[in-house]
């Protein structure tokens, strides 16, 4: 038998339900909006192969982006990654977006990279794990004051290349560029690929600083994205103390 309480109690629950419906449809939809944005970003910066022709001024710093993996991304090669993005490259697939995980040392050594080089198979510093695609070919991010044919500008003095020969000659002469960071493998995207990911929540994406991508505390990059990037909580009403509550402004 049903009374009007339990008619009630049911009206009620399956409001409590089409709200909460309601809500994921928002949610889902604002994230397709913000990954659409993102991913125009990213396509529209400055193709690769621009400067392989003739030097370019490159992006802005606020145009180009880390990707801040989410708490919520559990996979083991992106979890608590920061991911440097730059533009598309012919020489990785065309269309495919491409960055470079920053916070993560592999245990590479120069002279495993380059074991048939003279000059590098003697020294020992650690490249660092840019991404499972490639896990053996060299990359490297470096700042230069001179325009490099080999390389492709992010934005300012940043520069990126794969040319393992140019990326030879620059760790021989590493007094011309302090400001180097060396990558074995890469990170890469089919764009709807990447937009999926944004849209189920994996990855914050914050402005890209080059003091960052230098940073001489990498193992701390992620935590201090991840604080810029996550907003902060509200504290509700129901937070408060009743006692401070009922005491209200003095």
């Amino acid at each position: 038998m049903h009374t009007p309480e339990m008619n009630q109690g049911a009206r009620e629950a399956y409001n409590a339900r089409a709200r909460g419906l309601n809500r994921r449809i928002m949610l889902r939809s604002r994230a397709a909006v913000l990954a659409s944005c993102l991913l125009s970003v990213v396509l529209s910066m400055t193709p690769a192969h621009a400067v392989q022709d003739k030097p370019n001024k490159g992006d802005s710093e606020d145009k180009t982006l880390f990707l801040v993996a989410r708490p919520e991304l559990r996979d083991p090669i992106f979890k608590e990654s920061v991911v440097l993005m730059f533009p598309s490259s012919v020489e990785v697939g065309e269309g495919l977006v491409v960055g470079l995980i920053l916070n993560k040392p592999a245990r590479v050594e120069l002279r495993e990279i380059f074991p048939n080089d003279k000059v590098l198979k003697n020294r020992f510093e650690t490249a660092y794990f840019g991404g499972p695609v490639d896990p053996r070919a060299p990359g490297v991010v470096f700042r230069s004051s001179a325009p490099a044919k080999q390389a492709v500008l992010l934005f300012g003095d940043v520069y990126v290349s794969f040319d393992p020969d140019f990326i030879k000659e620059l760790l021989k002469e590493p007094e011309k560029t302090p400001d180097l960071r060396l990558f074995v493998g890469r990170s890469q995207w089919a764009p709807a690929q990447l937009q999926n990911e944004m849209v189920v929540g994996a990855w914050y994406s914050v402005r890209a600083e080059t003091n960052l991508i230098f940073s001489a505390g990498p193992q701390y990059l992620w935590r201090k994205l991840f604080e810029r990037a996550e907003p902060a909580p509200v504290a509700k009403a129901s937070d408060v103390p009743t006692s401070a509550r009922d005491r209200g402004p003095r």
